[in-house]
């Protein structure tokens, strides 16, 4: 994939930056999975354990409160899910939203697009990208790989602020658009309800990114 980094801060033009899990793909399913693998006791339901996570509590939280994990055995988990969140076998269980190829097509005449999410793995993301058919629609893809910042990433970008948008569905999402002075979109079809994405002032929240189509 050509990276259009250069044309983005030639033209001035407007960015839009998409978080990937819960913003375009729905993951619900492959961590619910994962989970339920991991933790062989699980008696929590799919909506259930998304009711909990969607309340920003973390897997220790439900470790402990719900099954009694000891330090040690909290901290065997998130090696273990680290290291498994990413593989093919849990990846399948992704589906992108009905909207989302239509929607990015409606977009990229007159935006710069990219891709900004915290997985690990660029490799396996380009993957999913492709399956899809959506990689030439996206100027770059920008993974943290666990050890960057995704503030880190952009904000060399010379763009368009006033037009330009960070798009996500959790709070560490807003903060990064709000470091770098470019509106954000929360969004409802991902890790946080509500209240919780409320609590980060985002410019707009909408139940799915495909709202934006008529508010850009």
């Amino acid at each position: 994939m050509k990276s259009n980094n250069s044309l983005c801060k030639m033209k001035n033009t407007p960015c839009i930056f998409f978080d990937l899990d819960g913003t375009l793909f729905d993951s619900r399913e492959r961590l619910y999975k994962l989970f339920s693998c991991l933790i062989p006791e699980n008696t929590l339901s799919f909506d259930a354990y998304w009711e909990i996570k969607r309340e920003q509590k973390q897997h220790d939280y439900i470790l402990k409160e719900y099954y009694h994990y000891s330090r040690e055995a909290i901290i065997d988990f998130d090696q273990k899910w680290l290291s498994e969140i990413e593989q093919p076998q849990w990846l399948q269980y992704d589906k992108p939203f009905v909207w989302v190829a239509d929607f990015l097509n409606y977009l990229h005449p007159n935006y710069q697009l990219y891709i900004l999410t915290s997985r690990q793995s660029e490799k396996a993301v380009k993957e999913q990208l492709y399956q899809y058919e959506w990689s030439k629609l996206f100027s770059e893809i920008l993974v943290t790989k666990q050890y960057r910042e995704k503030s880190d990433l952009i904000d060399s970008f010379s763009m368009n602020k006033a037009k330009s948008w960070m798009i996500g569905d959790t709070g560490k999402d807003i903060q990064t658009g709000q470091k770098i002075g470019i509106k954000t979109a929360g969004v409802l079809t991902g890790f946080r309800n509500l209240e919780s994405l409320k609590k980060y002032h985002p410019d707009i929240i909408v139940e799915s990114a495909n709202e934006l189509r008529y508010l850009l």
